[in-house]
């Protein structure tokens, strides 16, 4: 995967998660629906919620933080761990 084609699909993640922050709380169903959305399988948008869920706390996930390095580096495997590899169209 060129570095590009990574840097475009983690941005659209985050999109997405900011996106899913909008609204109080946390919702795995909406950001399975922006990803599919985005250009992802619904298996992978399943893939990458179920994930999520698991490696971070549900409370930090419905908040308005910014993400950290370590886990934007996080997020950057659980996309791998999906096959999450095309690039993903941006969000109209």
């Amino acid at each position: 995967m060129t570095w590009r084609r990574a840097t475009t699909i983690l941005g659209c993640v985050a999109a997405v998660a900011l996106a899913g922050c909008a609204t109080p709380g946390y919702s795995p169903s909406r950001i399975e629906s922006e990803l599919v959305r985005a250009g992802a399988t619904p298996q992978q948008a399943r893939c990458v919620t179920n994930k999520f869920n698991d490696q971070f706390d549900l409370t930090y996930l419905g908040s308005h933080s910014e993400p950290t390095p370590a886990e934007m580096d996080d997020a950057r495997v659980i996309l791998k761990q999906c096959n999450v590899t095309l690039p993903l169209e941006p969000l109209p």
